[in-house]
């Protein structure tokens, strides 16, 4: 080690004593460090890489040769990305105890909750379908609930509900046809993607629509079952396992108020957004939107077009295409209008 930069001030033959020495010590072949300002504050020098520019011989981390005093000056900001280093940990992780999350930590993997809940919709998918192409234990049940339906909506006090084209069931129907369901979402993701100016809202509605379509399809025409009080398939072969009304009402009303609310899925989240946190007015629009599908199963089985088996795997089904739409509605998507900064 040497010593230099040796600073005496107000004179050495001055009589007056000294007011202050101030000594940089640094190692040999190394250029000298950069004093702390004349304030005697601790602080480092306006230059942008004056302080920090040395090292010790053999680390990897800046030295810094007055720790204590520059405890709370200078200090970087926790959500500053170190250099070839992880994202920071978000806000809600600082100061908690948990260790930063890595990126595929931060970005999530599915919660417990939902991962549970899509292997609880998957294995009711599962064992409707297993039973409806066995001749399984839920038949019975399902003649067993139509008798009992039937005989309260064909009794001349209900019949109302039913009987006509206006009548309040049959317009609970046609919401799951595609000529209704389907205009409703598009319209929907466009209006979406006009406030986000992204295309991942059409994306996704253009997923959820062919998803709709491809499974409802293939397992009506692979499971073949017959509708109440039916001896023969419908046309084309389709059957009515799972329902189609229901599927489609769920998936394309469902898809498209949760495109209108939470319009993208930041990755990462750093902070929560108005976009990404419900509101009571969004969650109340999700509640009525469950509701009107709920409607729309009970009208099927109340007009006798479905057994309740059918309804029951529609809403499951509908369910899981809904989130693998939504995967594709995320944040950092393709734009349009962007301008060069």
């Amino acid at each position: 080690m040497t010593l230099g930069n040796t600073v005496v001030a107000y004179g050495r033959l001055s009589r007056e004593p000294v007011i202050s020495v101030r000594m940089t010590v640094f190692a040999q072949g190394e250029g000298p460090l950069e004093p702390p300002d004349a304030t005697g504050e601790g602080r480092p020098s306006a230059g942008p890489r004056r302080w920090h520019g040395c090292s010790v011989p053999g680390g990897s981390a800046p030295w810094d040769p007055l720790p204590s005093a520059r405890a709370d000056q200078g200090r970087p900001s926790p959500l500053a990305r170190p250099p070839g280093g992880h994202p920071p940990a978000p806000p809600a992780a600082i100061g908690s105890g948990r260790p930063p999350a890595g990126r595929r930590g931060w970005h999530g993997r599915p919660r417990p909750a939902v991962a549970a809940g899509n292997g609880g919709l998957t294995l009711v998918l599962v064992l409707l379908t297993v039973n409806a192409l066995a001749d399984g234990p839920l038949v019975g049940a399902d003649q067993r609930i139509r008798a009992a339906v039937q005989a309260r909506a064909t009794a001349p006090a209900w019949r109302w509900l039913r009987d006509s084209w206006h009548a309040p069931a049959q317009l609970l129907i046609d919401l799951g046809s595609y000529q209704v369901a389907v205009p409703v979402l598009a319209a929907c993701a466009l209006i979406a993607a006009a406030r986000r100016r992204t295309l991942r809202p059409l994306l996704a509605a253009f997923a959820g629509v062919v998803l709709l379509l491809v499974t409802v399809t293939a397992a009506k025409i692979a499971i073949g079952r017959t509708g109440p009080g039916l001896t023969t398939l419908g046309s084309g072969g389709l059957g009515v396992f799972p329902s189609g009304h229901t599927t489609t009402a769920t998936v394309c009303l469902g898809l498209a108020v949760l495109l209108l609310l939470f319009p993208s899925r930041p990755t990462p989240p750093i902070r929560p957004t108005p976009t990404s946190r419900p509101t009571r007015a969004g969650s109340a629009a999700v509640a009525a939107v469950a509701v009107v599908c709920l409607l729309v199963g009970a009208a099927l089985v109340w007009c006798d077009y479905h057994w309740f088996t059918d309804v029951v795997a529609g809403w499951a089904l509908a369910v899981l295409i809904i989130q693998a739409a939504l995967l594709v509605n995320r944040q950092g998507s393709p734009r349009w209008g962007r301008g060069r900064g």
